[in-house]
């Protein structure tokens, strides 16, 4: 981190907020566990604490970056506004009001502006022991399912908060019906493992937890505690191993692939890759005469390109819904469907289109667009807040570290990124004490 800057994340107000940060993501990580208990062992639930608890821990990830003071409105306000008012239009023409449309993309700014108001040398600490509580529970449900599932019971769960009939699980243990494959397990087939979950209830969602813990290990490994650094990314390779996921296999390759060319990616590279894969789909599905109906990666990807070819222009402009369950494994579909195509391309250039300084912070924001990317292919996984809360907290924290970065860099660096805040007091006393360098917030430009 720059000199100038070590003064504010030592100080008491830092270490309030990477408390509070990293305490609402341990939430947004964890709550689904701790409801499943008390579904399992103190009380029957319905979906209704499920969306309660959800909206608290919005309301808690928001509130934070709204209480600082000296604060100008930044880009990430503005795609809220814009996200909540295309959500209310396309529901009064629509005539459907379904306050998940709208949720599913509130995660991703509101946890960016929560990345962006958080700042303190222990945050990655606190984050390292959050990963290793997720780890310690996949090895509780690797070494005894039997008495994991006793203590949470995730099939009956997910019926009783999901609206899921019994039946649709299949796993006699009562785990996730993913949990175990028809066919072999992806990676190591003789391990006599079935597919974990840990604390997340389901292998898809841990699957996308490892590739955000990639993302975190490579994306901000100096800013990692030192002794923390090799069993974070140890422990990140055993969970890939628990989890058995193909997407987060290919996605961590791509990652760790990206890593060394990290001073070299241009500028305009995150903001490409969605066009990029989109159109390397439709050319797979072309070249390879890639069909729908199997349930591997070519089929998910012929799948994922004919509902594309079955949209209307009604479709694209979210006005119409009647394709949606064609979408469950197509993510780029149904996020067109749900925002209209504007508003996806919108979210998208928003989140991408950024002049950054740093190395890390370019790097972190094209990982974040290869598994944005890559996750939409395959599935619409990617909204869940167990794990998309924290990939957009390390994208909001990358704007600010490339933001101060620049700040201390003097005449000749970029424009600020982040907008002033008040300056630590200079001890008393202290003939020519310096100052920290003014912090802010995100600006509006690219």
């Amino acid at each position: 981190m720059p000199a100038a800057t070590a003064p504010l994340l030592r100080s008491p107000a830092a270490d309030v907020s990477a408390t509070v940060g990293a305490g609402i993501l341990w939430a947004a990580v964890l709550f689904n566990l701790l409801l499943c208990f008390a579904d399992t062992n103190l009380l029957r639930l319905s979906a209704a604490p499920v969306m309660l608890v959800e909206g608290a821990i919005l309301g808690a990830a928001l509130l934070l970056p709204l209480a600082r003071s000296r604060r100008g409105p930044n880009r990430m306000d503005f795609l809220l506004i814009g996200l909540f008012g295309t959500w209310l239009l396309l529901s009064i023409l629509r005539q459907v009001i379904d306050p998940k449309y709208f949720r599913d993309v509130a995660i991703i700014p509101i946890f960016v502006l929560l990345g962006l108001a958080t700042r303190g040398e222990g945050l990655h600490r606190r984050l390292f022991w959050l990963h290793m509580v997720i780890v310690a529970f996949a090895v509780w449900e690797a070494i005894s399912v039997t008495n994991f599932v006793s203590v949470f019971s995730i099939g009956d769960y997910f019926a009783h908060t999901r609206g899921k009939a019994n039946i649709d699980w299949s796993v006699e243990s009562g785990l996730y019906l993913s949990a175990i494959r028809p066919e072999a397990r992806f990676l190591f087939p003789a391990l006599p493992l079935h597919r974990l979950s840990s604390v997340f209830l389901e292998p898809v969602s841990l699957g996308n937890y490892v590739v955000i813990a990639t993302i975190w290990v490579a994306g901000f490994w100096r800013q990692i505690p030192q002794r923390m650094r090799m069993v974070a990314a140890v422990t990140t390779l055993l969970l890939l191993i628990g989890s058995d996921s193909r997407m987060a296999t290919v996605t961590c390759i791509a990652l760790l692939l990206a890593l060394p060319a990290r001073r070299f990616i241009p500028a305009l590279a995150p903001v490409l890759v969605a066009p990029l894969v989109i159109a390397a789909m439709v050319l797979a599905v072309l070249a390879l005469h890639l069909q729908a109906g199997t349930d591997d990666f070519g089929g998910r990807i012929g799948h994922a390109v004919e509902t594309f070819r079955a949209f209307t222009l009604s479709n694209y402009a979210g006005l119409s819904l009647s394709l949606l369950s064609d979408a469950e494994d197509a993510g780029f579909a149904y996020i067109v469907m749900t925002q209209s195509l504007l508003m996806a391309v919108a979210l998208w250039v928003s989140l991408f289109l950024r002049r950054l300084r740093t190395p890390e912070s370019r790097y972190v924001h094209l990982a974040v667009a290869l598994y944005v990317a890559l996750n939409l292919t395959v599935s619409w996984s990617l909204f869940s807040i167990k794990t998309a809360g924290l990939l957009w907290f390390l994208l909001g924290k990358s704007l600010r570290d490339d933001a101060e970065s620049a700040d201390s860099a003097g005449p000749g660096a970029p424009p600020r990124e982040l907008r002033a805040e008040p300056r630590p007091p200079a001890t008393p006393g202290a003939p020519g004490a310096p100052g920290a360098q003014r912090l802010g917030w995100l600006s509006n430009s690219a």
